[in-house]
């Protein structure tokens, strides 16, 4: 740990000197002599602590720690005097010293003074950075917080995109919200290339995303960090690499987004093809149903002009009464059976039609 600064502001060179030798063991200490030495010093450095004179041929101690106080630099002065009334610890205590020692004094009292006061002052310290770290982690964590609220947010919202364009328009609305500039890409059957609204993806983006779809999930080089999957790829052009903490945990977002975004792609081309696939067999049951329909009437006509011509034809064959009975018996007998094939027919179509009906649900 660095030693603590303490400066020594009085008129008497003899004074200074000794209050050196004795503190310089365990403090880092600097001497003036004057208000215009010491002004010009704390516009380069602050010190902790300030064994400061009241009162100084050129300017009084009180305005000196004055200006100090309202600088706004947090340093604690320590009062040295000749002067021990009280109406000189009160305009001390005004301007916010922190102590005041009256000479003479003894060395033990002073070295106890500045111990307890620069014991202080590094707690004080010590407590606003842990409050900074506090902060900064704080700051850290609701920012993480957020961004994972944004990827889950993007999620659900992939859940209602059916086609690429509308899925890519949910991505870029996310990268947007990271601060991330991307282009995106697909692949299915063929390349599909997709920018933020307003923007193109230019040639050389797009040969990128070509050349370096197969190097790895995350691949970096100079500022850009490319992201890969089966069917997904896009490009991040603006990576913060100067900033680990912030790299790191975009670097584990990513990583999940391209995950989110390949299986809904999959999930898209599946749907494309099943619903391919409904409208082959939607074709299919429609063409079996239209030939049964016709098959039916074909066949309804063909046993109603063969009924009409085997009983127009009995004077003809000059039958006996008993032998027409028997064969128009064996004709309807017949006829009966036909027409039973013909339900099956119907139960078949209605069969067709429960198949249909499953389909379009399945794609709906």
């Amino acid at each position: 740990m660095a030693q603590i600064r303490v400066w020594v502001v009085d008129d008497d060179p003899d004074y200074c000197e000794l209050i050196s030798e004795v503190l310089s063991d365990d403090y880092q200490v600097s001497l003036f002599n004057d208000a215009n030495s010491y002004r010009t010093a704390l516009e380069l450095e602050t010190p902790e602590l300030i064994l400061m004179d009241i009162n100084l041929p050129d300017v009084s101690g009180i305005e000196l720690c004055q200006e100090l106080m309202n600088s706004g630099k947090d340093v604690a002065v320590i009062f040295v005097s000749g002067m021990n009334t009280l109406e000189e610890r009160l305009r001390a205590y005004e301007v916010s010293a922190v102590d005041f020692i009256a000479k003479p004094f003894e060395l033990k009292e002073l070295q106890a003074k500045v111990q307890a006061v620069a014991s202080y002052q590094a707690k004080k310290q010590s407590l606003v950075q842990a409050e900074s770290m506090s902060r900064n982690m704080a700051f850290q964590s609701m920012t993480e917080s957020s961004q994972y609220g944004a990827v889950l947010q993007f999620f659900r919202q992939c859940f209602l995109c059916n086609d690429y364009q509308s899925l890519a328009d949910a991505f870029f609305e996310l990268m947007q919200q990271l601060n991330l500039s991307t282009c995106l890409e697909i692949r299915d059957m063929e390349v599909h290339y997709f920018a933020p609204k307003n923007a193109e993806i230019s040639p050389i983006e797009a040969n990128i995303l070509e050349l370096l779809d197969k190097h790895g999930r995350l691949y970096d080089f100079g500022s850009r960090t490319i992201c890969n999957d089966k069917h997904v790829s896009f490009l991040i052009k603006n990576m913060p690499m100067d900033d680990e903490v912030l790299y790191g945990r975009l670097r584990d977002v990513i990583a999940v987004i391209v995950e989110g975004l390949e299986a809904r792609v999959m999930d898209i081309g599946r749907q494309k093809t099943l619903e391919h696939v409904f409208k082959e067999i939607q074709g299919l049951l429609g063409n079996i149903s239209g030939a049964i329909v016709e098959h039916d009437q074909k066949f309804s006509a063909a046993l109603t002009g063969v009924t009409t011509e085997i009983r127009s034809s009995f004077h003809v064959l000059d039958m006996t009464e008993e032998q027409e009975d028997y064969f128009a018996s064996l004709v309807e007998r017949n006829l009966k059976e036909a027409s039973s094939a013909g339900d099956a027919f119907y139960r078949l179509q209605g069969s067709l039609k429960t198949v249909r009906s499953v389909v379009e649900s399945s794609v709906s």
